[in-house]
């Protein structure tokens, strides 16, 4: 398996379900070997209706699925010092894209990637 990819989705979709553009409160992620670009898995945000925490909890999430970068609209602070810690890499889609027109922008080099921070 090459690396893995989370975009974050508006509800449980596929590649031709608009991304969510923001981390903690995205209603599902999608997982995604950006190699083959085959669907790994689609996970439901359970963080979603926290009152606090939900970029550390999708974070969290994130770790446990194995991603090695996230594709989102927006990270909030928490989130990506999160990911930061983790060393997932975090890439700014904007909004109105598909799962499948922010990977392939990811791919071609066409999305703005969040610097990591090395603490």
């Amino acid at each position: 398996m090459g690396k893995l990819v989370a975009i974050t989705l508006e509800r449980t979709g596929d590649l031709d379900t608009p991304i969510d553009p923001r981390f903690g409160r995205a209603g599902a992620f999608l997982i995604v070997d950006a190699e083959t670009r085959e669907i790994v898995s689609t996970i439901e945000n359970t963080s979603v209706e926290a009152a606090h925490g939900a970029g550390t909890g999708a974070a969290a999430t994130m770790s446990g699925a194995n991603v090695n970068a996230v594709i989102s609209g927006r990270f909030g602070p928490k989130a990506y010092d999160a990911l930061n810690r983790l060393g997932i890499q975090m890439w700014n889609a904007p909004q109105g894209l598909t799962a499948r027109e922010a990977l392939d922008k990811m791919i071609a080099g066409e999305l703005t990637q969040m610097q990591i921070v090395k603490y």
